[in-house]
């Protein structure tokens, strides 16, 4: 429910009241920071390593698997060359796909959050 809201606020403009501010998902003692360059890899149960940018972007490529990089940077609040940056990195990543070039393509996303 407090993702839910919380991807409401970040993509929809909606200002839900988030009660519940901290998340603690699989902390191990481990950096929150997560590189760039550094790959999407598993940890020991089985939960992928993935910024919070990165969520945004693929919750945004599961409602609208058609959507530009302009459109997902209108969603994410981001900007456009963000978006191309990340887009990228997450495709070496294994994060996501794009499937049938660059103008009447989609994006296909590879892992579930």
């Amino acid at each position: 429910m407090y993702l839910e809201r919380f991807f409401e606020n970040l993509l929809m403009g909606y200002k839900n009241e988030l009660k519940n501010r901290f998340i603690h998902v699989d902390y191990k003692g481990q950096s929150a920071i997560q590189s760039a360059k550094e790959p999407a890899s598993k940890s020991q149960s089985g939960t992928i390593k993935m910024t919070l940018e990165e969520m945004a972007i693929i919750k945004v490529l599961q409602t609208e698997p058609s959507a530009t990089q302009k459109r997902i940077a209108e969603l994410t609040g981001k900007s456009e060359r963000t978006i191309k940056r990340r887009t990228v990195e997450m495709q070496e990543k294994g994060l996501i796909h794009r499937e049938n070039g660059k103008r009447n393509g989609r994006w296909e996303v590879l892992v579930k959050i």
